[in-house]
């Protein structure tokens, strides 16, 4: 995750494996980023499907992992989140 490709259109305050020291409030973005971009991805196919009588299943199972991997990716983002917030308590708070 750290490199990104040509083009890429999504780019993350932390990589997938959030580093140790990042902030808990920068992974609470990049969750809340990655379910924007999957919740993009479902409108998309929404609109897509309706639009064409024809379904490309291929293509329809590729966008679909990738809604996957996305809500996967948020999950882990703000579970990690949610451990660093109780490490600390409310120190983050004072360092704001």
């Amino acid at each position: 995750m750290n490199e990104k490709a040509n083009g890429a259109w999504l780019t993350l305050n932390t990589s997938y494996y959030a580093a140790p020291i990042g902030n808990p409030l920068t992974l609470l973005d990049d969750s809340y980023l990655l379910l924007e971009r999957a919740h993009g991805i479902v409108q998309l196919m929404r609109e897509a499907l309706q639009l064409s009588p024809c379904i490309d299943a291929h293509a329809l199972t590729l966008a679909l992992k990738g809604v996957e991997t996305l809500m996967e990716m948020s999950a882990g983002s703000a579970e990690e989140a949610h451990v660093r917030l109780a490490q600390i308590g409310d120190g983050w708070v004072a360092s704001q």
